[in-house]
């Protein structure tokens, strides 16, 4: 016998067991499986369990494909050796959140930013894309 047509067989009694199945009641499943000695209880706990674990396992592996999506495009946009002077960065920055209302900052204590940190937002703004420091942000 050729391996297409065994193939074919399987296919066939699959979808014959299928059919079957489908038009069995819940009653008479219940009752078969009780004549056989399954403990319900049991598979029922492992069907879950079985399920639990590819649903955590499709998730997981939705991260990964994430995190690879992630990686490059950060690599693609390197933080600037050269940044424009504090005065023009704040310019930009507040630009940008004026332009953008999708945009937020929070201020530690409510407090005034350092130097220090509108150089970091603007490096994070640069590797996030939302200002592109070939055209100063224009």
């Amino acid at each position: 016998m050729s391996t297409s047509k065994i193939i074919a067989e399987i296919a066939a009694l699959r979808a014959a067991a299928l059919d079957d199945l489908m038009v069995t009641t819940d009653a008479e499943l219940h009752q078969e499986a009780l004549e056989d000695g399954e403990d319900l209880d049991s598979v029922a706990a492992q069907v879950k369990f079985a399920m639990r674990e590819t649903a955590a396992g499709v998730l997981r592996q939705r991260m990964l494909q994430a995190k690879t999506r992630m990686r490059p495009s950060a690599a693609v946009r390197p933080v600037p050796a050269i940044r424009p002077s504090i005065d023009r960065i704040k310019q930009i920055v507040e630009g940008l959140f004026q332009s953008d209302r999708s945009l937020g900052l929070a201020f530690r204590d409510g407090k005034r930013q350092s130097e220090s940190d509108w150089q970091s937002l603007y490096d994070d703004l640069v590797t996030m894309g939302a200002i592109n420091p070939n055209d100063d942000g224009l």
